[in-house]
């Protein structure tokens, strides 16, 4: 069940243990990048690309990392179109203040990639039953909403108490 590896630390003799597995995942999931997931690792980039190609439990765990990577990539963009970035800027006086920035470029992108969907499951339910009405789209806004609160909640998790990422504790300084 267990591959055999390249190198020698603690992670990597013979084998590469399921606890350093679980970690490859935990750090793919946390940057999308094979290289930097198997160097946190401790493993071999080969070795889990061998595993991957050889274990369909592993594969699954990889694509689930990688699906939670992007739905932290989503959950970030959205919430800059949404709440923009807090910018230093010089006043007149000379003092530094803070203004905030909006992408609305990537928020427009952002906005028509979920219309695009929402008329996809408009098709997709057969047209016409109330693809448009306000209470598909009160569902659809209270949908996104739930999967935006489940994806904070897993940075929040990650991230620890010491987080920085929530706007309103952003402009309160």
């Amino acid at each position: 069940m267990l591959v055999a590896v390249l190198r020698g630390d603690a992670c990597l003799s013979d084998t590469v243990s399921e606890e350093c597995l679980w970690a490859f995942l935990d750090h793919l999931a946390e940057t999308s990048n094979v290289s930097v997931a198997a160097k946190r690792a401790g493993v071999s980039r080969s070795a889990v690309y061998r595993l991957r190609a050889s274990s369909p439990a592993f594969r699954a765990g990889w694509q689930s990392a990688i699906a939670t990577g992007y739905d932290e990539l989503e959950f970030r963009m959205l919430k800059t179109a949404r709440f923009g970035t807090l910018k230093p800027v010089k006043r007149p006086d000379g003092s530094i203040g803070r203004a905030t920035e909006y992408d609305d470029a990537q928020g427009l992108k952002l906005l028509m990639a979920y219309k695009a969907n929402l008329e996809k499951a408009g098709a997709d339910k057969g047209r016409g039953e109330g693809a448009g009405d306000a209470a598909s789209a009160r569902a659809a806004r209270d949908q996104l909403a739930a999967t935006l609160e489940q994806i904070r909640q897993r940075l929040d998790a990650s991230a620890g108490a010491g987080s920085t990422d929530d706007p309103d504790a952003a402009s309160q300084t």
